[in-house]
């Protein structure tokens, strides 16, 4: 063989080598220790490039997608860190989590997590969980409800810039099993335009229901609007506790019996505000990894909707302008099934009209920040 035909044969090698290591830095960041519980070898498929996902059970693929937001934890080296990245197709509306047991395309190997948060954004502890997140360098999925994203688009802005999956959780969080087919449409199909324009950035086509509560109607409807439906493997049960400690042992004594799992939070709730730094803690310690879900595609949304979120961002905006006190709501003040379409807010001290239910069933102060006397504003909304 000719000097020169050798020389081509090294380079071309050592290329093959460099490209495949920045594959794989690009695909995976450096990972925590492995349980005992899990085995190398399963976590990869025939080639050793991915994961095996019930091969044929449906037309979803999740692959190794492309890498998190920060690929390098600068600063934490010894931190959680995310294991693996997930690409999901949601073409076929897959549905994930234990409420879909028959159905589940499973994709999580023993001693895998994914984080996911419901309800928010709400900002004072909302931000404290993302400052958690950034200290262990790992990605979570936030499942926004549309009208706290009208609220606060800076606070779901901020999710997405650094690096987190934003999902649905419904316009107001209604239960889709209690509504007729219309009122069902109108609550996911609203609360889909506004995670999404809220967000400023595409959003995932992800979707998980109040209280985890579905009809036929509602699961089919969604299933047809090509959304990942998601369950959920491990409840913190967050919203019965003010305490961060509870929350930690329920997580943990879960995932002691489940050994993987999708595992549910609100970043509405102080407990778990307080709790997430101890918790991320202690899975790196356990040998957990954490795995981040990313979609394929975004999400198709519907120009009457659409028309709605955007009339309600600007007068939020209007509104924020006017009165700082607005920018301090936890809530846009909304009433109805659908935000209004003025292109004003009302004056927050502003008396109520005569007809108001809360002014003629009430001896309270109107609240501009609850105008129907809607509990679901200022309290937890209960299971999931």
């Amino acid at each position: 063989m000719g000097a020169g035909r050798c020389r081509w044969l090294v380079l071309g090698a050592a290329l093959a080598v460099s490209a495949g290591a920045v594959l794989n830095a690009r695909a995976e960041t450096p990972q925590p220790t492995i349980p005992e519980t899990h085995s190398p070898s399963a976590t990869q498929g025939a080639n050793g490039t991915g994961p095996q996902v019930n091969p044929g059970a449906t037309d979803l693929r999740p692959t190794l997608g492309p890498p998190p937001a920060v690929t390098e934890c600068v600063g934490h080296p010894d931190a959680l860190g995310v294991s693996r990245v997930v690409e999901i197709d949601t073409t076929s509306g897959p549905e994930f989590g234990d409420q879909y047991l028959k159905t589940e395309t499973k994709f999580l190997e023993p001693g895998e997590v994914v984080l996911t948060f419901d309800d928010g954004p709400m900002r004072r502890y909302t931000l404290p969980i993302l400052d958690a997140l950034d200290e262990q360098c790992v990605k979570a999925t936030f499942f926004s409800v549309g009208r706290m994203a009208i609220a606060d688009p800076a606070t779901l802005q901020e999710v997405a810039r650094r690096g987190h999956t934003i999902g649905v959780h419904t316009w107001s969080h209604k239960n889709l099993a209690t509504l007729g087919a219309d009122a069902m449409k109108r609550e996911f199909e609203l609360g889909l335009s506004s995670v999404a324009a809220a967000a400023g950035t595409p959003i995932a086509p992800f979707f998980r229901f109040p209280y985890l509560g579905h009809g036929k109607t509602s699961l089919a409807y969604i299933r047809s609007r090509g959304m990942g439906i998601f369950g959920i493997h491990v409840d913190s049960k967050d919203f019965r506790t003010k305490s961060p400690g509870v929350v930690l042992r329920n997580v943990m004594a879960q995932l002691d019996h489940e050994k993987k799992g999708i595992l549910l939070f609100h970043d509405i709730q102080p407990s778990t505000a307080g709790a997430l730094a101890s918790l991320l803690a202690e899975l790196k310690t356990r040998g957990y990894k954490v795995v981040q879900l990313v979609a394929k595609n975004p999400p198709v949304t519907l120009p009457e909707y659409d028309a709605i979120a955007e009339k309600s961002l600007k007068a939020k905006a209007l509104s924020a302008a006017n009165s700082p006190l607005a920018k301090r709501a936890a809530t846009w003040p909304v009433s109805g099934e659908e935000p209004a379409e003025t292109a004003a807010a009302p004056a927050p001290k502003a008396a109520p009209p005569a007809d108001t239910p809360a002014h003629r069933s009430s001896s309270k102060p109107f609240d501009w920040a609850n105008p129907s006397n809607d509990p679901w504003q200022l309290k937890a909304f209960g299971h999931q």
